[in-house]
Order: structure tokens, then sequence, then C-alpha cells
């Protein structure tokens, strides 16, 4: 079995890659680019805020079970960083 780890960045990396490769003119033929896939840092960013929203959900969950409320630091921590995934994906597909 794989890495877990490398399994993960490779299927972020899948997912952030362009769906249609971008194809140019040379002469009066059309040529394939081929696929453009991310940078390694986006894909280590990506993974790092993806598994920091996931963590601090659970924190979340177990400071309602234990505590009775949610705190709103942690609150705002999720939403920053899952607006910052959707502003990746976003970006990137624009």
């Amino acid at each position: 079995m794989a890495n877990p780890l490398k399994r993960f960045l490779a299927l972020l990396a899948r997912s952030l890659s362009l769906r249609a490769p971008p194809a140019y003119f040379v002469g009066k033929k059309l040529e394939d680019v081929g696929p453009v896939l991310p940078s390694r840092r986006l894909v280590l960013a990506t993974a790092f805020c993806l598994i920091a929203v996931l963590v601090l959900s659970a924190a979340l969950l177990l400071c309602i079970v234990l505590l009775g409320e949610a705190p709103s630091e942690l609150v705002s921590a999720i939403v920053s960083l899952a607006s910052t995934v959707v502003g990746i994906y976003v970006g990137r597909r624009w």
C-alpha cells in the first residue's frame, strides 16, 4: 500500500490540474501543450489548509460536546481556511 500522504497529494494535484489543456497554433497546425499541472507549492498549501480545516472541525466538535458552546475563534478560523480552499479552486479554474 502506498503512502497515504503521497496518495492524498496526488489526488489534490489531479483535482487542481486544468481539465482542458491549452493548445496553440504552429503554422496552420493546432498543437496540444498537454495537461497543465499545478506547482508543488500550491498542492502543499492546499493540503495544509484541508488538514487544518479537518483538525479545527474536530476541535470544534469536542468543544461543543464537552463545553456546550462553540468558540467564535474556532468558527472564524474554520471559515477563513475554507474560504482559502475555495479561493484556490476558483482561482485555478478561471
